[in-house]
């Protein structure tokens, strides 16, 4: 696609003018942009926090801000103070302009600043950005996204922490089988399996307030750190401006100093995955041959465009293709703590390109599993039946420490593997096996091996761990604050 000096979008499938071509000059080119289709990797309350206009609002605030305290130490004039802050704000700039500035600059906030300085009134505008860097505006920006990401990110944990609550209570003795090695393995309790996601979820929250706190300092120490443009009173202005934007400020620049950063994303990173791996259990237990989960589903969709009988868990595989993503740009992130000298554009672009994908995808797969959770069903009648499926062999752990009692574990262990796989392929019960087995029939009686016929019984101390691990959340949760 070439740009032609009359403004004519030249598209080389079809070489007509933006009046009759099917590719407009503004073309949607990432599922961010959808218009027809919105928000299948998104939502909307995070896209907006890193939408374009909101992001040049958060420069233009900063420099507000930076212009009010430089005007209260006399740094610039008053007048020249009280003039940027009033015109920081977008509808007083000239947007077109700007875009063609970007157009013949490389800079990332030259443009705007001098679209800032254009509508002030002469000579204020000269003041505009002065002493800062670039990145000081980028990274203060950036500061102030992540801050407002980490307050949706913990709402919705929260939100979904709650919903693992009360399906575990209301399933905390639902009984189902464990699997080990995508196989049978003893009766549990569905409510165990959601005390586990409950638990990480808590996790979760306690990592996301960490990074509240961590990610609060903003940046301005000019070009290299050293406030040399700023003046002897630098590092108070640098701590008055960040205070006037709610952050705090560290004297030392962190221009390099990205590992707070990465600390960020590589937690949103585990968040996802622990996201995912809920998502692949209820996928996994959707299957038709399960079938003891069923994600919802909206009424009247058609979730295949041939087969017309399938409900396919399409949240929850979005969820799991959506969380390899998000493990690709943590890993970006991580890669660009490795900065050289005092300022390294190599690591800060890599950075900068990756945050708003990283936490726009983190805060989809959050909002996709609090929806999914709100109306999963559970189909305790399946589990029932799966638990049966394979007769009295799942609880061959219970009769193997029964039997041991007269053979020892290793003899017991060898007999009833053999015995098991005896049952299976003869279709009989491992009960029948065991009584009519010469060695070890005459050991138990029909009522001895009752329990082999009531799986359900053989779940442990699963219902006292769901009670007191969910309990202990519950706690903790009312000492939450409950908002960030």
């Amino acid at each position: 696609m070439v740009l032609s000096r009359k403004g004519v979008i030249q598209h080389q499938a079809c070489k007509l003018n933006t009046t009759q071509c099917k590719h407009p000059a503004t073309m949607p080119v990432h599922p961010f942009d959808y218009t027809i289709n919105p928000h299948v990797y998104s939502t909307a309350e995070f896209e907006a926090l890193f939408d374009e206009k909101t992001m040049f609002q958060r420069w233009l605030d900063f420099e507000a801000a930076l212009a009010k305290v430089q005007g209260a130490h006399g740094v610039i004039p008053q007048e020249a103070a009280l003039e940027i802050e009033k015109k920081a704000k977008l509808k007083h700039i000239d947007l077109d302009s700007v875009r063609e500035g970007y157009g013949k600059s490389r800079n990332s906030v030259v443009p705007l600043l001098a679209g800032l300085r254009r509508a002030c009134n002469a000579p204020h505008g000269e003041y505009v950005h002065y002493g800062a860097t670039t990145q000081d505006v980028i990274d203060t920006g950036e500061i102030l996204a992540l801050r407002d990401t980490l307050s949706l990110v913990y709402r919705d944990l929260r939100a979904l922490e709650d919903l693992c609550l009360q399906l575990g209570i209301k399933h905390r003795a639902t009984p189902m089988a464990a699997r080990s090695h995508g196989q049978q393995a003893l009766p549990t309790t569905f409510g165990l399996k959601v005390a586990v996601w409950a638990t990480e979820i808590r996790r979760h929250i306690n990592r996301i307030r960490h990074l509240y706190t961590i990610i609060n300092s903003g940046q301005l120490s000019g070009a290299v750190g050293t406030f040399a443009a700023l003046g002897p009173q630098g590092i108070e202005i640098a701590r008055e401006t960040m205070e006037n934007l709610g952050l705090g400020h560290d004297p030392l620049s962190w221009h390099t100093s990205r590992d707070n950063i990465a600390e960020l994303a590589s937690n949103f990173a585990i968040m996802a995955m622990t996201l995912a791996k809920i998502a692949n259990e209820i996928f996994q237990l959707q299957k038709t041959e399960i079938g003891e989960l069923l994600e919802p589903s909206i009424a009247g969709a058609l979730a295949s465009s041939t087969m017309p009988h399938k409900q396919n868990p399409v949240i929850c595989q979005r969820v799991v293709a959506l969380s390899k993503h998000i493990r690709g740009l943590a890993a970006t992130i991580t890669e660009s703590v490795a900065h050289e000298h005092e300022r390294d554009p190599r690591s800060l672009w890599a950075e900068w390109l990756a945050i708003p994908q990283l936490c726009i995808y983190s805060g989809n797969v959050l909002h996709s599993m609090v929806n999914v959770l709100s109306g999963i069903t559970v189909r305790e009648d399946r589990m029932l039946e799966n638990l049966y499926r394979q007769k009295h062999l799942i609880t061959t752990e219970w009769l193997l420490f029964q039997l041991s009692k007269s053979l020892g574990k290793s003899k017991s262990l060898d007999k009833l593997h053999t015995l098991s796989g005896q049952a299976e392929t003869s279709g009989i019960s491992l009960k029948e096996a065991v009584l009519q087995d010469e060695e070890i029939g005459s050991l138990f009686t029909r009522d001895d091996l009752a329990p082999l016929d009531q799986p359900e019984q053989y779940t442990g101390q699963a219902v006292q761990i769901v009670d007191g691990t969910l309990s202990e959340i519950a706690r903790l949760r009312k000492t939450d604050p409950k908002t960030l």
